[in-house]
């Protein structure tokens, strides 16, 4: 393994992932960059040989009090390390540093109080470190699709408060349907049956096909080729956004100050804004500096 070869960490929820993509093109920049996370979710920014998945029997002890030779041998493999989380394990910082020479935690989000976006707080804590060169954004390994998926709607987030009611849900299926060639629902893991039941009777009479908990890598193809994508406030519509879908995130119970999608054409609106708003795909616009 290369003297420079960095190994980040990545403990978050899908959403807290992608917003981490700008810090981690920091991190390639300095060597080959190799991520411990979840592998599905890493493969679409590295190679898979660079992409090692935190769910595997050969990692387990990187939590325990004795961590196993062969794990801390690989480790030796490494010049630095970097763990982007909320608050960090501690048995597994000092696992690490005992097998890297260098070991920093980066918060994934600012402390309370300060409102600043998630992506750049990330950024600026790699530049106290020293370890934020200037370097181009990682470039997603998604193969786009041969034909366009339509406008893509998803209601649904891992937190049942940023979800899209129902009601408002149908609301903006109505509008998508009248506006573009065909209309997908996507649907994931978060959404239990209940939530499903009330979505189906809401979107009676709508015409839309059902894309109900995808792949990562299918899901990521599908925005890639959508002609627009609505969504709440959830890790879906922060990959739309990243991979450069036109997205449109209606915020309810978070706040865009500080989990704004980053992309360069995404748009946040409000619940109530999103009755009224234009609906029209964003214009490109040049990316936030992170």
């Amino acid at each position: 393994m290369a003297e420079e070869s960095t190994l980040a960490l990545h403990l978050g929820a899908l959403g807290d992932f992608v917003l981490s993509w700008p810090a981690l093109g920091r991190l390639a920049a300095l060597g080959p960059l190799h991520l411990w996370g979840r592998g599905e979710w890493g493969r679409l920014i590295l190679p898979p040989e660079r992409v090692h998945d935190r769910e595997a029997a050969g990692y387990a002890s990187l939590f325990a009090q004795n961590m196993e030779p062969l794990l801390r041998k690989w480790l030796n493999g490494f010049k630095r390390a970097v763990v982007f989380a909320a608050a960090p394990d501690q048995a597994l910082l000092r696992n690490l540093e005992a097998a890297i020479p260098h070991v920093y935690a980066v918060s994934t989000r600012p402390p309370k109080g300060r409102f600043k976006l998630v992506g750049r707080w990330q950024v600026e804590q790699l530049e106290s470190l020293g370890l934020a060169d200037e370097a181009h954004p990682l470039k997603p390994l998604v193969t786009p699709p041969a034909q366009s998926f339509g406008a893509l709607l998803a209601p649904g987030s891992g937190g049942k408060a940023k979800r899209l009611p129902p009601e408002l849900t149908a609301f903006l299926a109505h509008r998508l349907e009248a506006e573009h060639p065909s209309l997908t629902l996507v649907l994931g893991p978060a959404e239990e049956p209940a939530f499903r039941e009330q979505l189906t009777s809401a979107l009676e009479g709508v015409k839309y096909r059902l894309m109900a908990d995808p792949a990562i890598d299918e899901l990521a193809r599908a925005l890639l080729g959508a002609s627009l994508y609505v969504g709440a406030d959830s890790g879906v519509s922060h990959l739309a956004a990243a991979l450069g879908a036109p997205t449109l995130a209606v915020f309810q119970a978070s706040d865009p100050r500080l989990w704004s999608p980053l992309g360069p054409r995404a748009r946040v609106l409000g619940a109530q804004e999103a009755r009224y708003a234009d609906l029209s795909p964003p214009k490109p616009q040049a990316v936030l500096d992170l």
